[in-house]
Parts: structure tokens; sequence; C-alpha cells
């Protein structure tokens, strides 16, 4: 069973895709939105190469954006 967390911020597509595609893979996830439950600072102080959301954790392993969730996806 995997359990994600994203960061990810109102109105962003690939937030959106990420969070679909997660419930696809029946994947349980937190949310957290930049601006309401954290800030982009703190995302940067841990990640500080990251640049966009949606940022993604999966069991605990970050994984990184949209199009790295799909690829980590297929090896699983």
């Amino acid at each position: 069973m995997y359990f994600a967390q994203i960061v990810s911020k109102p109105d962003c597509p690939y937030c959106t895709l990420a969070k679909e595609f997660m419930q696809g893979m029946d994947i349980q996830y937190t949310e957290m939105v930049v601006g309401q439950d954290c800030l982009w600072e703190d995302i940067t102080a841990q990640l500080p190469d990251v640049k966009t959301v949606p940022q993604i954790w999966v069991n605990g392993n970050h994984i990184g954006g949209y199009d790295d969730l799909v690829k980590w996806a297929a090896t699983v």
C-alpha cells in the first residue's frame, strides 16, 4: 500500500492531474496547499532545486512532479 503527500497550488493543472492519477491508482494522499498550509520557502528549504508544483512524496520518498509520478508508477 502506498501513501503520498502532495504539495500543490490552487488552479494548478499538473496538481489536478497528479491527484487524479493517484486516485486512479488507489494511492491515499494528503495535500498541502502553498499559501494555505505551507509557504513555498518551506518547500525550497527542504528541496532547494525545486521550482514547480506539484511536489510529491510516496511513502516518505520524494518522487518529484507529475511526470516523475507517472514514471515512478510504471516501475511499481
